[in-house]
């Protein structure tokens, strides 16, 4: 089994953050007609993109547990779709904040306990078998699941038991079998971690204030300068995850459905729908985009991934029986690819720059 990563202290985050991160090019002056307000950005980030998305997945956590629980102490036909439906509202939440990967999400290693993906060996599948045929199965608790493989602990998981082919049977009307319980646990587990996270961007919360008001002796940011690279990093690295990892798992040669994220369960496009909006929230909504007049541009860019994105949902499948995709869906998913790139770029090129910024680190290691 994969023993759960050990919790991150956070010093140790800081440092990695500020190795990682970007480097303030000295000339900065040249670069930027003005040097930009980093407490404005910061206060930005924190009050319209941090707190109201954690909140928002608390509350959709909250609400899938209350779902999960009732569904499972009185089966009737119209549960495993209530189950569902949690879950698809659950995903959506996760993936507005899943790419701000700073502080809490980053704590006790809660990125890949909500999302272990990619799992090439399946590992998670494997493991959920045999939890699912142990004993013990029916009366497994939130506490529990924290202790197990983070390959068991989150959306993953709860997907493979939504919707794998003995759903219906094991989460319906009638069931003898540990998967409800099971899945109670799992969601109870998520919910705990969403409270966490959530906690983690109060007002009250050592990051918060760290980025609000810097200090030498800080543990997360000492200057204005490292909460400006943190943001910018954090768009930088989202925006190569989506388009290096998710859409290209769609996109590359073998151009096959079960190799996107969250595919049994049709969730892929809702995911990355939600993880563009959230880099668009941090680029745009925090004012950053405009240091260098960048915000209409980019937002009419993401605009044009959402409406791509939405043609790719309406389409009546996105694959064959044999799990291609069809060509529609390849054509579509060519053009989102193209657009998504031209973000990319003038995120890492004229972004930047406009803020005064080079990139001096590998995406890779914001993930």
């Amino acid at each position: 089994m994969l023993m759960q990563s050990k919790q991150l202290g956070a010093k140790t985050l800081a440092s990695v953050a500020v190795v990682l991160s970007l480097t303030v090019v000295a000339s900065g002056h040249d670069a930027r007609a003005a040097e930009p307000d980093e407490t404005v950005f910061a206060s930005q980030a924190v009050e319209a993109v941090y707190q109201p998305g954690f909140q928002q997945f608390l509350q959709a956590s909250e609400q899938f547990v209350a779902d999960a629980e009732r569904a499972c102490q009185s089966p009737s036909s119209g549960s495993l779709a209530e189950l569902r439906d949690g879950f698809a509202a659950t995903v959506v939440a996760f993936s507005a904040v899943e790419l701000y990967r700073i502080g809490p999400m980053l704590e006790d290693n809660r990125q890949n306990r909500l999302f272990y993906w990619p799992d090439k060996r399946r590992v998670g599948e494997r493991q959920l078998r045999e939890l699912l045929a142990d004993a013990t199965a029916p009366t497994l608790t939130a506490a529990d699941v924290a202790g197990k493989s983070v390959a068991l602990q989150g959306l993953p998981t709860l997907e493979r038991l939504l919707y794998s082919k003995n759903s219906e049977q094991h989460l319906g009307a009638v069931s003898d079998t540990p998967d409800c319980q099971v899945v109670v646990a799992i969601v109870d587990n998520i919910h705990n971690m969403a409270l966490a996270l959530n906690e983690g961007w109060q007002a009250e919360s050592a990051l918060v204030k760290s980025m609000l008001l810097p200090e030498p002796n800080s543990d997360y940011f000492r200057t204005g300068d490292e909460v400006l690279r943190s943001l910018v990093t954090q768009i930088i690295v989202a925006v190569d995850i989506v388009l290096d990892r998710k859409i290209a798992a769609l996109t590359d040669e073998e151009s096959q459905l079960r190799l996107a994220p969250l595919w049994r369960s049709g969730q892929t496009l809702s995911m990355i729908r939600a993880n563009l909006d959230s880099v668009r929230a941090l680029s745009v909504d925090t004012g950053l985009a405009g240091v260098g007049e960048l915000d209409n541009e980019l937002a009419f860019e993401f605009r044009s991934a959402d409406k791509m994105l939405q043609k790719l949902q309406d389409l009546p499948s996105l694959s064959t029986d044999q799990g291609k995709l069809t060509e529609p869906a390849e054509s579509l998913l060519r053009s989102l690819s193209a657009v998504v790139g031209g973000i990319k770029y003038t995120l890492n090129d004229r972004f930047t720059a406009a803020l005064g910024i080079t990139a001096g680190f590998n995406s890779e290691d914001g993930d």
